[in-house]
Formats: C-alpha cells, structure tokens, sequence
C-alpha cells in the first residue's frame, strides 16, 4: 500500500504543489461527517453529508465513514472523474497528525481515546490517507482558496459542536512539539468557571459552542429555571437531547434563559478574542462553523468592538475580524492542501 509523508514531518514539504489530482475527502464532525471528491483548484465534486453515529461508538463512527466514503468514489467513478491520490481527514482534536491518531477529542466521546482513525481508513479503502485536525485543515483551506489568501499571520476560529482554532504565523501553520499547537477553544475565560468538555475549568469551547450552551441549558432547566419557550422546544424534540441551534431559536422568539445564555457565549467569545489579538498579533481573524453563520454579526460585531476597545493598539489597529468564506466546505477543501503538503507519495 502507497503511504503519506506526515503532513508534519519537517522532511515533508512546506509548502504544497497543486494541481496534482483529486483528493478523497472526509470531514468527521460530532454531528455529521462529510465526504467528498476534490479537485486540485477547490471545485467540490461528488459530496454525501450524513449523521455521525457518535453514541455507537468508534468501530460504528468508522464503518459509517468507510461506506460513505466508497459511495462518494462510486459516484464520482460514474462521472468518469480521475483516481483520487490519497485520503485527507480532517477531524476534531486533540489528535497525532504524525501517527493519524485521535487522542481524546472531547465531542467524541470515550472510544475516541488513542485511537488509530487514519490508519483504519486506510486499510478499509487501500488508500493512502493523512490526518489533521478539522481547524488546521480550515485554516489550510481559507489561506489557499478563501479569506486569508495572500496573508502570513492570520488566525482561524471554528464556532459549531465545538470550538477550536489555528494559528498561522510567518506563513506556517504553528503546530507545536507534538502537532497539536493551536487549541483556542480552551483558553480558560473564567478560572473558576463552568467545567469543559475535556475536565478543566471556564474554557471558551464550554461557553461560546453549540455543546457548551446546550449543556448550560439542559443544566439550568433540570435546576427549575423559567424558560417556558426553551421547555417548549425540549419536550417537542424529545427524547432527542437539546442542542445550541435550539437555544439560539428559542433567544430568537425570546426565552429569557436562553437570552441570557447566548449573550454569556457572545461575552466570552469577545473576551477570548482580545487576548487572542494581543498574544499572537494576527493580520486577520477569520471566523466559521454553524454556529457562528448562524449568529453573524450578533457573534462578530461585539468582538470587533471589545477589540477596538481594550487590546493592545497597534495590534487593534491592523486586525480585522471576518467571516469565513468557504462555508460547509472548509473541512473539505482544506484536505487538497493537506495532503499536497504531505507528498511526494512513494510506492
């Protein structure tokens, strides 16, 4: 079987060739996961976009990817599209980029622990696969074909299920000792606030992503809070838990509690993003995820404020903060640079 070079490996190239071919792309999210074809230049071809099966367990979650994957290819083999050269994973973090090991990425669950994601796929597809965690490859994505083109010093935010960054300086995406540099969803905003996802204490991710407004909500109502249109929804959507697209809905035809609960997430997010202006000085903060589209300028506007506000002037003063401009698609567009930096392929 053909393998990857690490997309990491410093023996790797740095900077990626296009034009090369297709790439297979999987997209592995806490609530779905996205599959597509893709062509050098970006073009998006054959696409399936189903549920992730998350509560059944990993061996479960990769079955799943593995069929979804197999029809992906079988539609784009009918479109007479050319061979894909190898498998890009883009999937939730913390991960070993190195060995495509998922090392416990908290919106995953416990059977995610050390487990060896790139390696099964590619047994299961005979094809060479790389892996990286889903914010870099969207980070690799908007430097390529989106909102950072051009930029060396940019930073990429994911608000949706989760909430995670990357960080790109000089060109580069930082990636620390171990691959896993870049972790913006659990800078602590509350040192004694409301436990994250992962163990630890007042993280951004527990209160500006759809699972951390989710949980102060189911939280609040098991605790007798009055919020008659936030109730409404849970016992309409039953025995399905409630998530954060029902929490903005309910703010939006004017629960209090969820009010209140988005507005918390739209101050911690701008308090994170003022400290994040001031420690790594980007060009730009390019903002995506479901959740985020869906809050728009409600999310952005206060940030952009808070940043004019109270960071550092000069890094205020350059910084602009923007949505991002590949949508749903970043996780898989990202996977054609993603895996052009780890060629040359050898056989």
């Amino acid at each position: 079987m053909t393998r990857l070079a690490p997309v990491l490996d410093a023996a790797a190239p740095r900077r990626p060739s296009f034009g090369t071919g297709p790439t297979l792309a999987l997209d592995l999210g806490g609530t779905y996961l996205r599959t597509a074809v893709v062509d050098a230049d970006g073009t998006v071809l054959a696409r399936r976009h189903v549920p992730t099966p998350v509560a059944q367990g990993a061996d479960d979650v990769v079955a799943r990817c593995l069929a979804t994957l197999r029809d992906t290819l079988a539609e784009h083999a009918a479109a007479g599209g050319e061979d894909p050269l190898a498998l890009g994973i883009s999937a939730p973090g913390p991960l070993d980029p190195r060995r495509g090991v998922l090392i416990d990425p908290p919106n995953l669950g416990p059977t995610f622990r050390d487990f060896p994601l790139a390696p099964r796929l590619s047994q299961g597809l005979d094809m060479p696969a790389v892996l990286e965690r889903d914010t870099h490859v969207a980070a690799l994505a908007e430097g390529r074909f989106g909102a950072a083109v051009g930029l060396t010093d940019y930073l990429y935010l994911t608000v949706s299920t989760g909430l995670g960054g990357a960080v790109v300086t000089g060109g580069r995406l930082m990636t620390g000792p171990d691959g896993m540099a870049g972790e913006l969803g659990h800078m602590t905003v509350d040192m004694n606030g409301l436990e994250c996802g992962c163990g630890a204490l007042g993280h951004l991710e527990r209160y500006a992503s759809g699972s951390g407004i989710a949980r102060s909500a189911r939280e609040a109502l098991a605790a007798g809070r009055d919020a008659p249109i936030l109730e409404a929804i849970a016992r309409s959507i039953s025995p399905r838990p409630l998530e954060g697209v029902h929490v903005a809905a309910a703010e939006d035809a004017g629960d209090p509690l969820a009010g209140e609960l988005m507005e918390l997430s739209r101050q911690a997010f701008a308090a994170a993003m003022i400290s994040f202006v001031d420690v790594f000085d980007p060009q730009r903060i390019i903002v995506g995820g479901g959740a985020a589209a869906g809050q728009g300028e409600r999310l952005l506007g206060p940030a952009r404020d808070a940043v004019a506000r109270l960071a550092f002037r000069a890094q205020a003063a350059r910084v602009d903060i923007v949505p991002a401009a590949l949508g749903d698609d970043v996780g898989l567009i990202g996977t054609v640079p993603l895996v052009a930096m780890a060629l040359p392929l050898t056989t």
